[in-house]
């Protein structure tokens, strides 16, 4: 009988530590890449030749960058040419800021005033991406939360994009002493 409440309390223990979830004391996250990581581990991620593939087939019509307005700025997926040709004409790439997607994502008069694009369906499939896929995996999370089923981040995000051999990033360990 003594076992069984030594065995319940370590269940118990293990249960509010957050082992697992990349939590610190207090039941937090050590950081946004723990958050971030964390995000990662509930969603579909697509890697840059998956989605190259489903651009070149005409498979995808909406890729949101989330990144800040700044950073698309400097250069986004799908960008036109000089003689505004694009790569892949049936995708469209937004720029709707992380700090505002669950705002505008169901807001159709944004997309139809703002970004000139019929707003997605919550069952179309949509591609999130930011710099390295941290951000665009919270925001997948998020759009998942909102209804949204079918919502992909870019695995390695546009720096994975403009150059397919550049380093993974290294995941974030726990450090809530799960190993």
């Amino acid at each position: 009988m003594k076992t069984l409440y030594i065995i319940s309390f370590m269940i118990l223990l293990l249960v509010f530590s957050g082992c697992g979830k990349g939590f610190s004391e207090g039941g937090y996250f050590t950081d946004g890449k723990a958050m971030a990581a964390e995000a990662k581990a509930g969603i579909t991620e697509i890697t840059h030749e998956e989605l190259r593939v489903k651009m070149e087939g005409g498979e995808l019509r909406v890729l949101i960058d989330v990144r800040e307005p700044s950073e698309f700025e400097e250069g986004y997926i799908n960008q036109a040419n000089d003689d505004f040709e694009f790569p892949y004409p049936e995708t469209f790439t937004v720029n709707i800021p992380r700090g505002i997607l669950e705002l505008k994502m169901g807001d159709k008069q944004y997309w139809d005033e703002e970004l000139w694009l019929d707003m997605p369906p919550i069952d179309e499939e949509v591609v999130i991406y930011t710099q390295t896929g941290k951000r665009s995996a919270l925001a997948a999370q998020a759009l998942l939360q909102l209804g949204y089923n079918n919502v992909t981040s870019l695995k390695g995000g546009y720096r994975k994009w403009l150059d397919p051999n550049a380093p993974e990033e290294e995941a974030v360990k726990s450090s809530g002493g799960c190993g």
